[in-house]
């Protein structure tokens, strides 16, 4: 192996391992956070789909960091590789799932648009897990030894896939917030706006610069951020809900639920889509 090659390894085995030392560190200090949240909260979609992508990523991280650094030899890595890829990419539909829950609260609860998106979000995370599940062989076969942190050039198509799936996404927020919320002074829509786009753009980054290395880059350096792309889902996705209980706003409130002007001082229910009969808080406040 040359020495731009193992270099390129080594970076990969570093960047991984520090991934997941980011996610535990991230953990502990967003753990209050998650306690005032969760507490007295029932269990429905939300907060199943929340403890998915906040809780299978340090699976999948500490899975890639191990993989990273143990020595194979003629042991078969493909059963473990299939059991990592397959938790990465439940973290990423969780943590999607979160970002479409947020878009569907801001549409004022639309089920045309949230049929849309799961239709939509359905079909780009298959045709991203068939991607990554059957990858195209675009290499010379031969090069890379066995059960090496080395992808192929192919994988970065399903990243790609992710990267226009955000873009969407960042387009239909947009397209509400000039549809519904253009007069609106709102600082609480004015923040969950500005957060979306803000955490949506920074995963649509992470998912292009995936692109670029392993497009571009030496394939030694291909899963260089492999653990990062789901840190970066998990992490940002549970500030979507852990920056709401600052306000003491709703799961997701949304234009329909009170008039702009009240919706910092008139909290109200997400009930389409986390069960309703609870609040950011936990408090459990009840509407007439």
């Amino acid at each position: 192996m040359s020495v731009p090659d193992n270099f390129g390894l080594q970076l990969a085995k570093y960047t991984n391992v520090a991934a997941a030392a980011i996610l535990i560190y991230d953990y502990f200090v967003t753990l209050y956070s998650e306690v005032q949240w969760a507490c007295g909260r029932k269990w429905g979609i939300i907060r199943i789909t929340f403890t998915v992508s906040r809780y299978v990523p340090f699976a999948g991280a500490l899975m890639t960091s191990y993989s990273a650094v143990k020595t194979w030899g003629t042991q078969d890595c493909a059963p473990f590789n299939d059991a990592v890829n397959g938790i990465h990419f439940l973290g990423i539909i969780a943590s999607e799932g979160l970002l479409i829950a947020r878009i569907y609260g801001f549409s004022g609860n639309n089920n045309a648009f949230l049929i849309v998106l799961l239709s939509f979000g359905s079909a780009t995370l298959v045709t991203a897990v068939i991607l990554s599940a059957a990858p195209i062989n675009l290499n010379i076969p031969g090069v890379s030894p066995p059960c090496v942190l080395e992808g192929s050039r192919s994988s970065a198509l399903p990243y790609g896939v992710l990267m226009f799936y955000e873009i969407v996404l960042m387009f239909t927020t947009a397209f509400l917030r000039y549809r519904y919320y253009l007069g609106s002074h709102s600082t609480l829509m004015r923040s969950i706006y500005r957060d979306g786009l803000l955490y949506m753009f920074c995963i649509m980054m992470i998912s292009t610069a995936n692109v670029i290395v392993i497009a571009v880059l030496p394939l030694s350096y291909s899963e260089m951020l492999n653990t990062p792309q789901i840190v970066t889902h998990s992490v940002l996705a549970s500030r979507i809900l852990f920056n709401l209980p600052v306000n003491k706003a709703p799961v997701f409130p949304t234009y329909q639920s009170t008039p702009s002007m009240e919706l910092l001082s008139c909290p109200h229910e997400f009930d389409a889509m986390s069960g309703g009969g609870e609040t950011v808080g936990g408090a459990g406040h009840n509407h007439g």
